[in-house]
């Protein structure tokens, strides 16, 4: 009997105290009260699981705003909790990676004392943790006065990373990116150590990848490395090279890049004379035929001049006017050099944004390299002259497609194409006379051709003539090439009109990436005071499109627009 009482009060006092138990856990809808449980390592992976599904169905139900009432309240209720428990248990791995999943989810610049804990990563432990910290910090809006103890925290750990292991070279990429996306001045050391590294055991990827990083940040610090950049290789793969991501840094500088670009140009810059001489070396010993019609004054004009050119500057028109003027000798190999040389002068010259007094030169240099070049090279300078933006060479190129050419015809095509996409009203009867006079398909020639390339442009040259709203509204058609022929227009007559700027930057989101490329070098043309609205859609499109096909097509173009104009502001 005695025992039978004892159980019964034992089972009923058992109950008793595991109500109590039970009672002392947090409901699992409880954000701050999970957040707690964090503290005892029983519960922590149920309480980290709560507060992750809590805080993202909060995050979802705001549509994504982190800064929406209900998502802060609960951020401000958990994010304490979750640093203290990942900086004070680093024997927890499991748990560990669990909540810097939803610091990152959180984005929240409280959680900087995890993320630098995570950043001290271990060999075969913690890798994934570094990773995850560094993508965070990527995607956390910190204040500027916290950045340079977070680049500190972010190159000290590049620097410990040293093997070839995949997860090597996923910790590299991840923490140059987040020194890139810090855009600090303070982040330049770390990225231009890794830009300009030649070393076996560093991919020249990741070369790359550190110049893009180090174009992010603008800094004239960085002029020197960038302009190096211009000629490192792969020395594994000489044909792989920085130039266009340093290039596009340079513009991104501006002025401070100009002078030293000029020196390079003028073959005073030793750096980068030595790596032009490394290069022409590895070159020789891949191809000794390509190597022959190379030297290192070609090499390294080549890059400055094109630079210059998209710097955009006035201040460099008298240098690539002498570039274009490069005399020919007797050697065929120099004659390839000299004509090289003019070809990138003239590039330059028509990406540069030219006072209007410089207009009649620029045309005449350009004319100058067409006369002296090859068949095959004058096809690049007539591209080059259609973004001249520039109505004095309309009579040039309508001669260059009336003129018979029989060993390459394609020129007549580039011209005629060239001179439609700038004609007005009567410029496009002119137009239609030259097609007319052409000889059918099964004469050899290119009526058919000449129709369809040009047909539209020319219809709408013949409605709007020389009247800038006619082009305006013209510009939003949603066949492809009349907005393109509409942009031109717009350059021609526009220049320094408000209401063309805006409609440019209208059609910057374009479907169609000729539409855009021909929207971004009207508006570079138009807007001779430089344009903050367009920098700014610019900006917002490379951060909605990165690694969208049609970005990719117009990314450099875009970037280097949007440098231009900020630099050109008053």
């Amino acid at each position: 009997m005695r025992k039978a009482v004892f159980g019964v009060v034992f089972s009923v006092l058992l109950s008793t105290l595991m109500l109590g138990l039970v009672a002392c856990h947090a409901d699992d809808n409880d954000a701050a009260g999970q957040a707690k449980e964090l503290a005892d390592p029983v519960r922590r992976q149920h309480a980290a699981s709560n507060l992750t599904r809590l805080y993202t169905k909060a995050l979802s139900d705001a549509n994504g705003d982190r800064a929406a009432a209900p998502v802060k309240a609960i951020a401000d209720a958990i994010i304490e909790p979750l640093v203290t428990t990942y900086v004070g248990h680093p024997e927890d791995n499991q748990n560990r990676t669990a909540i810097l999943s939803l610091l990152r989810e959180m984005r929240d610049p409280r959680s900087w004392p995890a993320l630098k804990e995570a950043l001290k990563w271990r060999a075969e432990v913690s890798e994934e943790q570094a990773i995850s910290a560094a993508q965070t910090v990527q995607q956390t809006p910190f204040t500027d006065d916290k950045k340079p103890e977070i680049v500190a925290a972010i190159a000290e750990a590049l620097t410990s990373v040293d093997g070839p292991r995949p997860v090597d070279n996923r910790m590299r990429i991840e923490f140059i990116r987040a020194l890139g996306n810090m855009r600090h001045a303070s982040a330049t050391v770390a990225l231009e150590a890794v830009a300009t590294r030649q070393s076996e055991s560093q991919n020249f990827l990741i070369n790359i990848l550190a110049f893009e990083q180090l174009a992010k940040i603008h800094a004239a610090s960085s002029v020197p490395a960038l302009v190096k950049g211009l000629y490192l290789f792969d020395t594994k793969a000489p044909q792989r090279r920085s130039n266009d991501v340093a290039a596009l840094g340079l513009v991104g500088v501006g002025r401070p890049a100009l002078q030293p670009l000029l020196d390079t140009l003028a073959g005073t810059n030793a750096d980068a004379n030595a790596v032009a001489e490394q290069y022409l070396a590895a070159v020789r010993t891949a191809n000794a035929e390509a190597a022959a019609m190379m030297d290192v004054r070609m090499i390294t004009a080549a890059d400055a001049t094109y630079t210059l050119g998209e710097l955009g500057m006035p201040e460099a028109l008298d240098a690539l006017v002498v570039e274009t003027a490069i005399a020919d000798e007797t050697n065929p190999a120099t004659q390839a050099i000299s004509s090289a040389r003019r070809l990138g002068g003239a590039i330059g010259l028509a990406r540069i944004h030219r006072r209007d007094a410089d207009t009649v030169r620029v045309r005449d240099a350009m004319r100058s390299v067409y006369d002296k070049a090859d068949k095959q090279t004058r096809m690049q300078v007539l591209r080059a002259m259609q973004h001249l933006m520039d109505p004095g060479t309309q009579p040039f190129l309508l001669q260059v497609a009336k003129t018979p050419e029989e060993e390459l015809p394609d020129i007549r095509v580039i011209a005629l194409n060239a001179f439609a996409m700038f004609a007005n009203g009567a410029e496009a009867a002119q137009a239609r006379a030259v097609i007319d006079a052409e000889p059918g398909p099964d004469d050899g020639g290119f009526k058919t051709l000449f129709m369809e390339q040009n047909d539209k442009a020319l219809l709408v040259a013949t409605e709007c003539n020389e009247d800038v709203a006619c082009y305006i509204r013209k510009l939003g058609d949603r066949n492809g090439a009349v907005a393109q022929k509409a942009a031109y227009m717009l350059a021609r007559f526009g220049r320094g009109n408000p209401a063309v700027i805006t409609a440019l930057i209208g059609q910057l989101a374009h479907n169609d990436a000729k539409v855009r490329g021909d929207v971004l070098y009207a508006l570079d043309h138009v807007a001779d005071a430089g344009s903050a609205p367009a920098v700014a859609r610019i900006e917002a499109l490379q951060t909605t499109e990165e690694g969208r096909a049609i970005w990719n097509q117009i990314k450099t173009l875009a970037l280097a627009t949007a440098a231009r104009l900020r630099h050109r502001a008053p």
